[in-house]
């Protein structure tokens, strides 16, 4: 590499300044010894992946030195905090633990040098859920998102014949353009966080909501303190999360790039009106026009910069009739298979036309990151990455890439989490209808991302398929020509579910279609599943409590009952079922309030709570919606019914009843 020993130390002690995973790194005492070593105690914040687990800090001791064959060794690891040197932790941070870490740095010659980096952390992952684990426990995640990019970075300034002219005109412009991408991503990573310290105040919540607000008042005192509310302007940011299965990260990214159209849905007075024209879709009537900046990283090119211009130019899409041009800066990164793929992102903000480098910044949208736990597959086993190690991960996520569909939808599953965020620059006198408005238009874009990554699973032949024209609705104990079909969407329900709302609905340690189907007609909750294919809902699916509740005795007679015959059209306690099943449609889940139901002999079961959430299927080998799935919780029968006795298992009697539910 051509950089010496001491321009690569600088560039690796000083990652803060261009690695965006650093939102800040304070060095709370430095001293330097007479052999040239420097030992400094530092308090370091990092950004979290996604804003569904909380950011990491860490407390450290590093130690800089020179030996005496030329080289240079770096070596950090986290001290506990005493009492004369108590570290500055605040909310909402973990404090990790850095374990022996570092680098060494050897001159093979005059003009090359060996870089060996070594990163050991402990990232209490026990403090996220299960599901996301692997962004803190997985040694691959952390030598994507920790040590590659700093062995890209300096592959890249090896590679840069201009790195020694500092002064130059093609260095000056690749600096810019570099700076431009980092606060891109930067402030992408500070509107995902949105910290209390940097002016950012959560709106009021009642818990349960699946898009955050916040808002940011300008600055005042050099961004020490916000101002009054008295001011006319302010930043909301509105954010939101989605699980997703068997979803590329960089496919998907590269969709909503090439498809703006998808998921930008404002016209353009409404786009520039809230301050984000990235929000308009454009249309045909628009021209734009796209212009790559200056790599930004010349050896690996999944990332790059582009300017967007969108030119109205007969001002159809203004009500003033007026020609409109707006400029949005574009940041993409993780979109080839053999690049970055584990994490893709794709982050925009508008900017004015003199593009200066003092512009201020909104930025806004996606990031994809992979939670697959992929330790198994790193080349030798060895904890030590060097340059090498780049190609080698880059190989392992190819090969990933191109496994077969038996293996993509197998128990193991790969599993992605994908955050995005927007910014808009409102009144705030607007701020609470803006808030609501900008819900809406998540959960619009959350609702297009899931029929979008449907289309991008890759299609499984071996999953079995449902039968088009029998029930599948079979108990264990019924003929065995529907019991293939049961077992199916038995799966698909659970998978379903895992897929919408992140977590398992059965807890077996092995899971497969056999054991789902048992276990799910041993649930307790009343468990109902029907088909939305036609205009008529019908009942597809029930476990035995799900019978039970109905009053059927057997998966056979479950087609006989119609759906309708179950609602309640009128009272205080009725559930407008049929717009549920239209949100849980659009939005992949619903949750139900306490409700009353009807069993097909007319009377009534009340139940605590429910959750509805939609069933996606495999037939003619190609995902498709199946319907909705309903669980009814603590469900209870009228007192009038009370002392009738249970007759579910003889199958055949027509005067079976309902049972109690301990819940």
């Amino acid at each position: 590499m051509m950089i010496i020993v001491l321009q690569i130390l600088e560039v690796i002690k000083d990652k803060a300044s261009w690695h965006t995973i650093y939102r800040r790194v304070v060095t709370l005492f430095s001293t330097t010894t007479t052999g040239g070593a420097c030992i400094e105690v530092r308090y370091t914040q990092t950004y979290a992946p996604t804003i569904l687990v909380p950011p990491r800090d860490y407390y450290t001791l590093r130690f800089s030195s020179p030996l005496e064959d030329g080289s240079f060794v770096v070596c950090e690891g986290s001290i506990k905090p005493s009492q004369d040197a108590e570290a500055p932790q605040a909310q909402p941070f973990i404090r990790a633990d850095l374990h022996a870490s570092g680098c060494l740095i050897k001159p093979c010659n005059s003009t090359s040098s060996i870089v060996i980096l070594i990163d050991q952390m402990d990232l209490k992952p026990r403090t996220v859920p299960e599901v996301l684990r692997p962004l803190y426990e997985s040694s691959a995640i952390l030598g994507r998102s920790i040590t590659m990019p700093v062995l890209r970075h300096l592959r890249h300034l090896a590679n840069d014949p201009q790195f020694l002219c500092p002064t130059s005109e093609g260095r000056q412009q690749q600096a810019a353009v570099r700076s431009l991408s980092y606060r891109l991503a930067k402030g992408f990573n500070d509107a995902l966080s949105s910290f209390a310290d940097d002016g950012w105040t959560p709106t009021a919540s009642d818990g349960v909501d699946d898009v955050s607000i916040a808002v940011k008042l300008p600055m005042i005192d050099k961004g020490l303190s916000p101002c009054p509310r008295t001011a006319q302007k302010c930043i909301m940011c509105a954010k939101a999360s989605m699980l997703l299965q068997n979803v590329s990260p960089c496919k998907l990214i590269c969709f909503l790039r090439e498809h703006r159209s998808e998921w930008a849905s404002a016209t353009l007075d409404e786009a520039l009106h809230i301050g984000n024209p990235g929000l308009f879709g454009f249309p045909p009537d628009v021209h734009t026009h796209s212009q790559l900046l200056p790599d930004v990283n010349t050896v690996d090119h999944s990332e790059f910069l582009e300017l967007i211009k969108m030119e109205d130019r007969e001002g159809e899409g203004s009500i003033s009739g007026t020609r409109t041009e707006v400029f949005l800066l574009q940041l993409c990164s993780g979109l080839e298979e053999t690049g970055s793929g584990a994490t893709a992102q794709m982050v925009y903000a508008p900017i004015d036309a003199s593009i200066s480098d003092d512009a201020q910044l909104r930025p806004s949208g996606f990031r994809v990151v992979s939670l697959d736990n992929i330790n198994s597959n790193l080349v030798g086993g060895s904890s030590v990455l060097t340059l090498e190690l780049a190609s080698g991960l880059e190989t392992t996520a190819c090969k990933r890439g191109s496994e077969s569909p038996d293996n993509v939808l197998s128990d193991n599953t790969s599993r992605s989490v994908l955050s995005m965020a927007f910014q808009f620059n409102i009144d705030i006198e607007m701020e609470n209808s803006m808030a609501e408005m900008a819900k809406q238009y998540m959960r619009k874009v959350v609702s297009t991302l899931q029929r979008v990554a449907l289309v991008l699973v890759p299609p499984s032949p071996n999953l079995l398929s449902l039968p088009s024209n029998k029930p599948c609705c079979q108990s264990p104990t019924s003929a065995n020509n529907h019991r293939e079909g049961s077992k199916t969407i038995a799966h698909w329900i659970c998978r379903s579910y895992k897929m919408y709302l992140g977590l398992d609905l059965l807890h077996a340690e092995k899971e497969n279609n056999e054991t789902q189907l048992e276990a799910l007609w041993k649930l307790n909750d009343a468990l109902l599943c029907c088909n939305t294919s036609k205009l008529v809902p019908r009942f597809s699916f029930a476990n035995q409590a799900g019978l039970e509740m109905l009053e059927v005795c057997s998966g056979a007679k479950l087609q006989d009952v119609t759906f309708e015959k179950t609602i309640i059209n009128s009272g205080s306690h009725s559930t407008p079922i049929l717009s549920v099943i239209e949100e849980t449609m659009q939005q992949g889940y619903t949750y139900l309030p306490a409700g009353i139901k009807r069993s097909s002999k007319g009377r009534l079961v009340a139940y605590e709570r429910g959750i509805a959430w939609k069933v996606i299927v495999q037939t003619e080998e190609e995902l498709s919606v199946h319907g909705v799935a309903f669980l009814y919780m603590n469900w209870t029968l009228s007192p009038a019914i009370k002392g009738f006795g249970r007759a579910m298992k003889s199958g055949d009697s027509e005067d079976c009843q309902v049972r109690w539910s301990t819940g």
